[in-house]
């Protein structure tokens, strides 16, 4: 097992993941007229931004939380974040 607690739930939001990149990759080249590679490009930048925005409120909530509500206050923030937010 890895020292990451892994739980096979990981692997298999990872595999939900993928597939959502996927279609939304192919969505993005139809309904834009897009390349796929651009498409996917784009995705990943949004992804990124996901990201970012993500790790940035996670720094911001831990300045005055404790751990667990932190932990908490993220991933709310994840299930409600918007990239014009």
């Amino acid at each position: 097992m890895p020292l990451c607690g892994f739980n096979p739930k990981m692997i298999q939001g990872i595999s939900i993941f993928a597939e959502g990149l996927f279609e939304a990759t192919v969505a993005r080249a139809e309904e834009e007229g897009k390349p796929l590679d651009e498409a996917f490009q784009i995705e990943l930048r949004d992804i990124r931004l996901f990201l970012q925005a993500i790790e940035d409120k996670h720094q911001e909530l831990k300045k005055n939380l404790p751990p667990e509500e932190t932990a908490a206050g993220v991933a709310d923030y994840a299930l409600r974040w918007r990239p014009d937010e």
